[in-house]
């Protein structure tokens, strides 16, 4: 029986998971249950869409389109990446597509990296296909475990190590790397960005049976998120942040506090309000932490097996620069919303490395989005599109919408829509209302800006104890 694979837009889990697909056994999605929710992430099935949607009239005339061998190059094999991949081949099968990849390329779902330390899952668990795999299916040429040195976007050229490629049109999804603070050195912590480190710390907490003692830096969504599923899985853990409560950037706090608390009843240590003043390696392997408290200067010191950063993260500068692009550390390559365009209209960008009207966008439930307005605009300015064929062709801009934001957590159930932020320059905080039901307390606010309109809304649910 041939299963119709559904994405969850929140977060990226694909139904059925790959072991699943291959029982006969398996539902169709669409006779699954109205209470069916995603089990990463939690929305529910009015937020899936099918994986390959694709218009079927579009790829019946997408084969009839003769490649003239116009070459688009894609950087970066994470889940922006292959989003661009499928997004062209679902409207053309034989223009060229070359995917540099300084990793695997492997295909994984990258919103379960903080999930799966309780569910004992290795990085070969979570690869869906090699990048091999997922390569040699989409008929496209991989260039994997590849540096790109250069992009000379005069002479539409990217440089590598030993040669250089030629571009029609390129895209960049080059990611974002974890922003590791000044006062720790890198070699000395791990963090979970991608699959390879999610791998490297895996597999140093599987060396041993013995829980280990883990410190993670920065209460945002992925280190709170990580806490959890570290404690899960049985290990200690300090969360340590420079803010009174995890997530107390993003909302106030009569909702940030109800998350602390619910961590600490997991058994986490949280240490608030407080910085990282200095790491020190002790004799047995691990390291000693001084923590400095942000207001009153009080000296603490934390011992560790290991520590992970989750401080956010900052874009590499070479490539964007390289290139002459309109580009921001801290917020990423700028595009135009409608057309995702870099500063150089041959150049695109999409996920964690670019921004729109300077905020980036680290989300995986717009990427389908993205990927499919770069497809549709840069194979009807290659006359690749299959719409030409018949009609003139007419972009449909694309609209900028800030996703769902959900917290992971099993311990308390945080969901929050529009743009959250606890800075009430932006909007006050009102209850909307704060109830007790048979399972717990449900906190729903909304952020108010001054000329009444509502910018962000946030529901807070807590389990009984």
């Amino acid at each position: 029986m041939n299963i119709t694979q559904y994405e969850c837009q929140a977060c990226g889990w694909i139904y059925p998971p790959q072991s699943d697909n291959q029982s006969k056994q398996v539902a169709q999605f669409t006779e699954l249950t109205d209470s069916f929710s995603c089990p990463l992430c939690g929305v529910g099935k009015s937020e899936f869409c099918p994986v390959n949607e694709a218009n079927q009239q579009g790829e019946s005339d997408a084969e009839s389109i003769q490649s003239n061998r116009q070459q688009i190059i894609i950087i970066g094999a994470g889940l922006a990446g292959w989003s661009v991949v499928d997004a062209i081949r679902a409207l053309n099968k034989e223009v060229v597509i070359t995917l540099i990849a300084a990793d695997n390329a492997d295909r994984y779902h990258k919103p379960m990296l903080s999930a799966a330390f309780s569910q004992k899952k290795s990085a070969k668990d979570l690869i869906r296909f090699t990048g091999e795999e997922a390569a040699n299916k989409a008929d496209i040429k991989l260039l994997a475990n590849s540096k790109v040195l250069a992009i000379d976007s005069d002479n539409r050229k990217v440089l590598l190590d030993n040669s250089e490629l030629s571009y029609d049109k390129l895209v960049m999804a080059i990611g974002a790397a974890p922003a590791i603070p000044p006062s720790i050195d890198a070699k000395n912590v791990w963090h979970i960005n991608n699959i390879g480190s999610f791998n490297d710390i895996e597999q140093a907490l599987s060396s041993s049976s013995a829980p280990k003692h883990i410190a993670i830096i920065g209460a945002g969504m992925v280190g709170t998120e990580v806490a959890e599923d570290l404690t899960k899985a049985g290990h200690t853990v300090s969360l340590l942040d420079m803010n009174k409560a995890p997530l107390a950037l993003m909302l106030p706090e009569i909702a940030s506090s109800k998350i602390k608390q619910a961590i600490i009843d997991q058994g986490i240590n949280f240490i608030g309000n407080s910085r990282v003043d200095s790491v020190s390696s002790l004799s047995d392997g691990g390291y000693q932490l001084t923590v400095i408290d942000c207001g009153d200067s009080s000296q603490q010191t934390v011992e560790v097996d290991h520590i992970l950063v989750s401080t956010g993260l900052k874009v590499e500068e070479t490539l964007p620069q390289s290139a002459k692009l309109d580009f921001d550390r801290l917020c990423g390559i700028s595009v135009q919303e409608a057309t995702l365009q870099s500063s150089d209209p041959d150049i695109y960008a999409i996920g964690d490395c670019m921004s729109i009207s300077g905020a980036p966008c680290r989300y995986v439930a717009p990427l389908r989005a993205q990927a499919s307005t770069i497809a549709e605009h840069l194979l009807a300015h290659l006359e690749q599109h299959p719409a030409q064929a018949d009609q003139a062709y007419e972009h449909k801009a694309y609209v900028h919408k800030p996703p769902m934001i959900r917290l992971k957590n099993k311990s308390i159930s945080v969901s929050a829509t529009g743009t959250p932020t606890a800075d009430e320059q932006y909007g006050k905080w009102q209850v909307v209302s704060d109830t007790e039901t048979e399972v717990g307390q449900e906190l729903v606010l909304q952020q108010v800006a001054a000329d009444g309109t509502v910018v962000a809304t946030a529901t807070v649910k807590s389990a009984n104890k």
